[in-house]
Formats: C-alpha cells, sequence, structure tokens
C-alpha cells in the first residue's frame, strides 16, 4: 500500500478566550488515500469548518491551540 495523501492524527484543537478553553475538535483522526474522495459532514457546530481550517492552518494561534495531534 502507498504513503497516504493525507493523515491526521488524534488532532484536538481548543479556542482560548479570557481564561476559558472551549473544545473544538477532540482527539479526530483521518487518512486519505490516493484515488479517494472524502466530504467532512455534520450538523451545524459540529467543528466541520475547525477541521477543514486546521488541516489548512488558516486558524491563526491564538486564539486557536493545537492541543495534540500531527498533520
Amino acid at each position: 500500500m502507498s504513503q497516504p495523501l493525507l493523515q491526521i492524527k488524534n488532532l484536538t484543537v481548543n479556542f482560548e478566550s479570557n481564561g476559558t478553553i472551549a473544545t473544538a475538535i477532540n482527539n479526530i483522526s483521518i487518512t486519505v488515500n490516493k484515488g479517494e474522495i472524502v466530504a467532512i459532514v455534520g450538523e451545524s457546530g459540529s467543528g466541520k469548518s475547525v477541521t477543514s481550517l486546521s488541516i489548512l492552518q488558516l486558524i491563526p494561534s491564538p486564539p486557536v491551540k493545537y492541543a495534540s495531534g500531527e498533520i
């Protein structure tokens, strides 16, 4: 089997504001191999945008804190 095109392991993303921490993504793992099509779906507020923006590293720090995981 070839190397994955994208691999995310145990990603946790927190937002910090006024000393309060809110977990937006908790311990997700995704592997995308060549030829696969992936969709991120879910209810409003479930973390789809935060997940996508985190993969692309487009959320500024602060307010985001990548608590754990690898992309």
